[in-house]
């Protein structure tokens, strides 16, 4: 049998809503995006076997992509794994991999025998009058990369590379050409249940943080409001950001017997630990009031309470994810000392929201973007094949960054 070197790469982005895939190859000296695939999870199979419904979503979404001569990379979710960014007296490679051994003995919460540690080194600096390696350290833990394996061989499925989501973001803004020379970008990925928040600096990964907010938090707010069940309130939101994003020419302003995220609780102070910087994580959430679903209605509530403007609706909880979203700000631009972020790039099933976008940008005060790899340094490939990515652009931006990393491999 004659084994020849994959040409393309595939991407594949399993969340907890859907898979999102994309193929890439090489054009001109360039990147093109040959096909992509999507399939939404069903959800009530995902409450009974989460494997099983993830594997039959992944077979659906790639059953337009043919993998032969392609390297298939897939994904750590980026709350399941630990990432790290030592300092790191400059040294040989055998020396750091022994440096770094022992900064994982130390720092990374599980036994050694629990984890597969990979690392890298991201660049020079001058720190206390010392040249040091800032380094990239990750741990997965072996039952996470397992579960991804079995997904991706419940699928007949197998992966060449595995990465992490949040990770991932930082290789599709490069490949895309978003980022300025000199310039902080925070990269904010809005998923099902978790939002990644990935501060780059200079094109390089500088600190990264997985909040527990996810566009779960919308579409429960508009069943409770609604008094409908989930499938229907997401069809609601759906609807709602289309046709403000047809007809709206300004934003509608938050009602003002509701409070402005700025009159929000204040942000709990974030630990001085540079490695474990939010141990009080459980303690802020717990204030923000809580993340599972929540209760059914009472009969017996007013009447007008459905007929709340969606604006209306909404705010609450984007007041939480505005909260969560400075109190990471904060930390990185005031205990890490670095240059303020100069602007925001959304990612994500929910990215397309108009108002969350107003949101985040009046109430930060800094340029938001929709992630749109559609209008970027990449080429696209026949209009059928990628028709969903040009639909819904900002969905496809991890599976893109997969991608990108396969590419960067071969």
């Amino acid at each position: 049998m004659l084994f020849t070197k994959p040409t393309k790469a595939v991407g594949i982005d399993v969340g907890t809503h859907s898979v999102k895939a994309v193929q890439m190859s090489r054009s001109h000296g360039g990147l093109r995006v040959d096909n992509v695939g999507y399939a939404i999870i069903d959800r009530a199979q995902y409450n009974t076997d989460p494997v099983v419904a993830q594997a039959a979503a992944l077979r659906e979404a790639m059953r337009s992509l043919p993998t032969a001569q392609s390297l298939v990379v897939g994904a750590l979710p980026g709350q399941t794994v630990v990432i790290r960014y030592p300092r790191l007296p400059e040294m040989s490679d055998a020396q750091m991999s022994d440096a770094i051994e022992k900064e994982a003995s130390q720092n990374i919460p599980y036994e050694r025998s629990e984890v597969f540690l990979d690392w890298t080194p991201l660049e020079s600096v001058h720190e206390a009058g010392k040249n040091l390696t800032k380094v990239l350290l990750v741990a997965a833990r072996y039952e996470v990369i397992e579960s991804r394996v079995q997904i991706a061989s419940e699928a007949e499925m197998s992966y060449g590379v595995l990465g992490v989501d949040s990770l991932a973001l930082a290789d599709a803004a490069e490949g895309c050409d978003f980022l300025r020379v000199g310039e902080s970008v925070a990269l904010i990925n809005l998923g099902a249940s978790n939002t990644s928040i990935h501060f780059v600096k200079d094109g390089k990964s500088n600190f990264i943080r997985d909040v527990n907010w996810g566009a779960k938090e919308l579409i429960q707010a508009v069943a409770k409001a609604r008094r409908t069940e989930l499938p229907e309130a997401e069809r609601m939101l759906l609807e709602f950001a289309h046709h403000r994003a047809v007809v709206a020419a300004e934003p509608p302003p938050l009602p003002p017997d509701l409070p402005a995220a700025s009159g929000a609780p204040a942000p709990a102070a974030p630990s001085s630990n540079l490695l474990d910087p939010f141990d009080d994580e459980l303690g802020a959430l717990d204030s923000l009031g809580p993340v599972a679903p929540p209760p059914k209605p009472v009969v017996s509530q007013p009447a007008q309470q459905t007929d709340k403007p969606m604006e209306e609706i909404l705010a609450p909880p984007l007041v939480r994810l505005v909260s969560e979203i400075r109190r990471s700000f904060d930390y990185y631009e005031q205990q890490l000392y670095e240059h303020p972020v100069e602007r925001l790039i959304v990612s994500g099933g929910v990215a397309h929201l108009g108002l969350l976008r107003d949101t985040l940008h009046d109430e930060l005060g800094i340029a938001v973007e929709l992630a749109d790899p559609t209008h970027s340094a990449l080429t696209l490939g026949p209009d059928h094949a990628v028709s969903r990515m040009v639909d819904h652009p900002a969905q496809f931006m991890v599976a893109v960054g997969l991608a990108t990393r396969g590419m960067a491999d071969l």
